[in-house]
């Protein structure tokens, strides 16, 4: 990039907590970025292990770097952190067990500055993602948050998760003035696509893949961890997205919602398939709450299928859960 394209301060926020096999990678990768105007905050989330050391070592080798440590409080608040303390004029987010490539934060600079865009979205390296119908090769504009929502429909798609999360876009500063990550939930970034939802006009798809995610088992969504009943709160999610879009009132907001339940009951039938006693006790009775409260959204037939689980639960999971 030429100087003068280098001018905007970028904050990178990086929560830490228990990663100290994955940390320097993800540093390293920021500290080599092509853009070298940020800021990068590292947030030490009350580590048990040596993570918290190895933030004060990078802080003494790069200007740079500012390292905040806190008690343990979750993601969302070692991400709430580095916002209170964020000077730049734009924001990323990086997982501190995945990594970037070099271009990450110069091909975000560069379509931020061509579209005036809210928000830039790249794409990932997953082997968890479904590849997309269409190829994601070129540069996309989504002009209204209805078009952001397009990519919400279907929660296996690889375009789902490339809106969802929050880890793979640059945002205006300005957008978190008034908003933060909710304390306390896993899967966050469910309930803040949905707060963005009401606040962005413009999303650019950068189609380059320079951001790695990495399977880590140890994380809060890791397999090790996939009977925890908070992981329930991404129902939570999905039904604020029904609620926000029933209040619209539209015609496109309600066949929204009705998908999105659909999608939130079914996601709900899915922990009680795989899920142990506790796990299912839970997620039967949100389920039984969902569908009560919302089936007005759905066909005769529909509910009919949907009313199948709240009575036999086993055989409606055989029938129709396949993920």
């Amino acid at each position: 990039m030429e100087n003068n394209a280098q001018d905007k301060l970028i904050s990178v926020i990086v929560p830490v907590y228990n990663v100290e096999s994955f940390l320097d990678c993800c540093i390293t990768s920021i500290i080599k970025q092509t853009y070298t105007n940020f800021e990068l905050i590292l947030v030490d989330d009350g580590s048990k292990d040596s993570s918290g050391t190895i933030c004060d070592e990078w802080y003494k080798k790069d200007s740079r770097i500012k390292v905040i440590h806190q008690s343990n409080g979750g993601l969302s608040a070692a991400r709430n952190a580095g916002l209170n303390q964020a000077k730049g004029e734009y924001i990323c987010f990086v997982d501190s067990d995945d990594f970037l490539k070099e271009n990450y934060l110069e091909a975000f600079m560069i379509a931020m500055k061509k579209t005036d865009a809210d928000i830039a979205i790249c794409d990932i390296v997953s082997s968890r993602l479904a590849e997309t119908e269409k190829p994601l090769d070129e540069v996309i504009i989504l002009n209204s948050s209805k078009e952001c929502r397009e990519w919400l429909v279907n929660p296996l798609s690889r375009e789902y998760v490339l809106m969802v999360v929050s880890w793979n876009k640059m945002y205006k500063r300005e957008i978190f003035n008034d908003l933060r990550f909710d304390k306390g939930k896993f899967h966050e970034d469910e309930f803040m696509i949905n707060k963005l939802l009401q606040k962005i006009n413009k999303v650019t798809f950068v189609p380059i893949k320079s951001y790695v995610y990495r399977n880590n088992d140890e994380s809060i969504t890791g397999s090790k961890n996939n009977n925890d009943i908070r992981h329930l709160h991404v129902i939570d999610a999905y039904i604020e997205r029904v609620k926000l879009a029933v209040e619209a009132g539209g015609e496109d907001d309600l066949q929204f919602a009705a998908v999105t339940l659909k999608w939130a009951l079914l996601k709900t039938a899915s922990f009680y398939k795989e899920g142990n006693k506790s796990m299912q006790y839970a997620s039967k009775k949100k389920y039984d709450d969902i569908f009560n409260e919302y089936q007005k959204l759905l066909t005769d037939k529909q509910r009919i299928k949907y009313k199948m689980f709240t009575v036999t639960p086993g055989l409606f999971c055989k029938k129709f859960v396949n993920y």
